[in-house]
């Protein structure tokens, strides 16, 4: 049966966010905390936007700060000390009058706020960043409620800063409408937000609206990835709570394997997450249309075609592509495959390994430089995949 209120009824795409940004945070912190001895956070949009707790505990910033002393916690008992910077911007002065309320209550943590956009406090966020010393290691959080102040180019130097990690909320859906205006005013927004002159125009011609929305998607990610010189991209779909249509995505932007290796975990478990939630939300639809409670919970109910449906056409479009590389070379290095297959969404390290494994029962892949009892290719080992056509 639909059970009581709880603080994120009716915005369960905001519980995948946070839990994405939890999760990650949780472990990113303790293997950066390993190696470098401060970590800086800036949430360019606290807010704080919609929280229903008391304490803004189902905020962004609470949220970051709660992981980061938890991994502070258990680095000082294995001997490390992490020393916690933070600074968070929201140019909403309601908003911002909770977050600087918040803020002054943090005693353990070096907490800074700002009234301002994002655009107008990027020489202060830059000079905080580098205020962190030589030791210190940024991950930024970009979650705006639209594209305003989004602008590539204006937030470019944000994205350099090395070393450095971004997250950055890709508001999908809103994205998408404004792909059929017509207003000039709104193509060259679109095009300064994408940092790329056509792009409008070159998504109108995809006239498959799945296709239209991969291409949005991956296109940002790429931009984002050129113009902060990272190594790789990853995105993670959030859908409506009510509806099967995707809300927005998340886009992960970092140097690291490693880092690739946590989101996807991440990534993979927010999924059961998110379906968890929307079985929840579309039951409270169903009760409140019917007036009558429902005898059973509502997972049993809940139908996944949606991210059953996603997670198929990106496990094709993954395996095609790298399929074709295979069979376009004498050989590729498993690092650059892997790489290939894990800047789609819905598609895990398990599912690389799984058509690996066909593919050298069936003779198609041939795997070099395994060392002795290596059974599958791995991370780092200059494992080489060479692809071999079918014999009659």
């Amino acid at each position: 049966m639909a059970g009581a209120t709880r603080p994120y009824d009716g915005r369960e795409q905001t519980l995948v966010k946070h839990f994405i940004l939890r999760r990650y945070l949780r472990r990113f912190a303790r293997i950066v905390g390993s190696r470098w001895n401060v970590i800086t956070y800036v949430d360019c949009f606290s807010g704080p936007w919609n929280a229903q707790s008391q304490d803004l505990s189902d905020s962004s910033f609470a949220i970051a700060l709660d992981e980061l002393r938890s991994a502070r916690e258990t680095l000082r008992k294995g001997g490390r000390n992490l020393t916690i910077r933070a600074l968070f911007l929201e140019s909403d002065p309601n908003a911002y009058s909770r977050l600087r309320e918040f803020a002054n209550g943090v005693r353990d943590a070096e907490v800074k706020t700002r009234n301002l956009r994002l655009t107008d406090a990027m020489d202060e966020v830059l000079q905080f960043l580098a205020a962190g010393g030589s030791s210190a290691f940024p991950f930024v959080f970009i979650d705006p409620t639209g594209w305003s102040g989004l602008d590539l180019e204006d937030i470019r130097p944000l994205l350099r800063v090395q070393p450095g990690e971004v997250l950055i909320n890709f508001m999908t859906d809103y994205v998408r409408r404004f792909v059929e205006s017509p207003q000039e005013e709104t193509v060259e927004s679109f095009n300064r937000f994408f940092g790329c002159k056509g792009m409008k125009d070159r998504i109108q011609r995809i006239v498959d609206p799945r296709e239209r929305e991969d291409a949005l998607v991956r296109s940002y990610g790429e931009q984002v990835r050129r113009a902060g010189e990272y190594r790789h991209t990853c995105s993670a779909v959030v859908l409506y709570p009510e509806v099967d249509r995707s809300y927005f995505h998340l886009i992960y932007a970092t140097r690291s394997r490693r880092g690739v290796q946590v989101f996807k975990e991440v990534e993979r478990n927010a999924v059961e997450v998110m379906e968890k939630a929307r079985a929840g939300a579309q039951q409270r639809r169903r009760v409140n249309r019917t007036k009558q409670p429902e005898l059973f919970d509502s997972e049993v109910c809940h139908q996944t075609q949606r991210v059953e449906q996603l997670r198929e056409r990106y496990l094709t479009q993954a395996r095609d592509q790298i399929t074709k590389l295979l069979q376009s070379q004498s050989s590729l290095d498993y690092d650059a495959v892997w790489d290939i297959a894990m800047a789609w969404p819905l598609v895990w390290d398990s599912d690389l390994k799984d058509w690996i494994a066909v593919w050298q029962q069936t003779g198609r892949v041939i795997i070099d430089n395994m060392k002795p009892r290596q059974r599958v290719p791995r991370l780092g080992e200059q494992n080489r995949l060479a692809w071999r056509e079918a014999r009659d």
